[in-house]
């Protein structure tokens, strides 16, 4: 298919430098507000799309996530949405500049080069990025799509080349993406897409469990589950093995065996996973009920068996407090797996417990 030839487009108080980015559905070029700051403007033309009803509802996908896009720092901020008012029909959205992935300094506008997660994977020469690394920002990036799902949007599209770095910190970016919830617009990459197709929220978790295995093996996703040759040094082995087994768990081609389904429950088990602790594990709701029952009686019980064991004891017309006793209690839940606390919050284990 022929590159199609385009003059470099007019955008508002920015003056346009040269394409830095893109793909089948828009451009990315690097411009220079009225205030000298540098930005990245995403271009997306309507003739790019089959048909009219495809381009307005992509752009109301972003009309919908600019306000969202400052609300969490996982998201590259959307500081401007338009449309042009010429021939040539596109919409844009002025972002805040990645970091340059060769330079520190100042943005040089000749030689800058956006810091994305595949040219740190890319730097590596297939190497794994560091396991805390890999945790820290499937944590964050996790977080970003739990809001983004929450306010009925989904990304379609979660990959490295998307995960932007700015001030050193990972950031979803290519929005232009995001729609609605469950619209089967079939977007997407070759091995980033589950089985089931993209448009939903568990589509998004499994993109970023591939984004993942890449991250944590170096190997190419399509590699999946195979792992590396080499695994980390012994302080790091067993953290990694945990984040792998995490992996296979939202990646699994099936969709019913799948125990973390959200962006919220993935942030929360990688969160465990970062302070060294096993991750929880997902209990359905009768079973917490269950366990809430079992406890209630368990205690109600207990003060029957002290009280007539022991007795009250009288002194001089007062109360005299009950001698400490412990009483040993064997908590059941249907199914297995419930986590159990002590009264200061600690975990004690899982059910069946003693």
């Amino acid at each position: 298919m022929q590159k199609k030839i385009r003059p470099d487009p007019l955008i508002p108080d920015h003056d346009v430098l040269r394409k830095i980015g893109g793909g089948a559905y828009g451009e990315v070029w690097l411009a220079r507000g009225v205030t000298g700051a540098m930005r990245a403007v995403k271009i997306v033309y309507r003739e790019d799309f089959s048909d009219e009803r495809t381009f307005e509802r992509e752009f109301e996908g972003i009309l919908r996530f600019e306000p969202i896009s400052r609300d969490h720092l996982g998201f590259v901020n959307i500081l401007h949405v338009g449309r042009s008012n010429d021939h040539t029909e596109f919409y844009y959205y002025v972002m805040e500049l990645g970091d340059d992935a060769h330079s520190d300094d100042e943005i040089n506008p000749v030689e800058y080069e956006p810091r994305t997660l595949r040219t740190d994977m890319t730097r590596g020469n297939g190497k794994p990025l560091s396991t805390d690394f890999c945790i820290e920002t499937g944590k964050r990036l996790a977080e970003a799509l739990a809001e983004l799902h929450e306010r009925g949007l989904t990304h379609r599209d979660v990959k490295p080349s998307n995960v932007i770095f700015v001030d050193g910190k990972a950031k979803l970016a290519d929005i232009g993406l995001v729609a609605a919830k469950d619209q089967r617009t079939f977007v997407g990459t070759e091995g980033f897409v589950p089985p089931e197709g993209p448009g939903s929220e568990q589509a998004d978790i499994y993109s970023l469990g591939k984004v993942l295995y890449e991250m944590a093996t170096g190997m190419d996703r399509l590699q999946f589950p195979e792992l590396p040759d080499e695994t980390p040094a012994d302080d790091y082995r067993k953290k990694w093995i945990r984040l792998n087994r995490m992996i296979c768990d939202i990646c699994d081609p099936r969709i019913t065996k799948r125990k973390i389904r959200t962006g919220r429950e993935l942030a929360h088990a990688l969160s465990h996973l970062q302070r060294g602790k096993n991750a929880p594990k997902k209990v359905p709701g009768y079973a917490k009920v269950a366990l809430g029952v079992l406890f209630l009686m368990a205690l109600f019980m207990s003060q029957i068996w002290l009280e007539n064991t022991w007795g009250t004891h009288v002194i001089e017309g007062q109360l005299e407090p009950l001698p400490e006793r412990y009483v040993m209690v064997k908590v059941l839940t249907t199914p297995a797996g419930a986590e159990v606390y002590d009264k200061v919050g600690d975990l004690l284990g899982y059910t069946p417990a003693t």
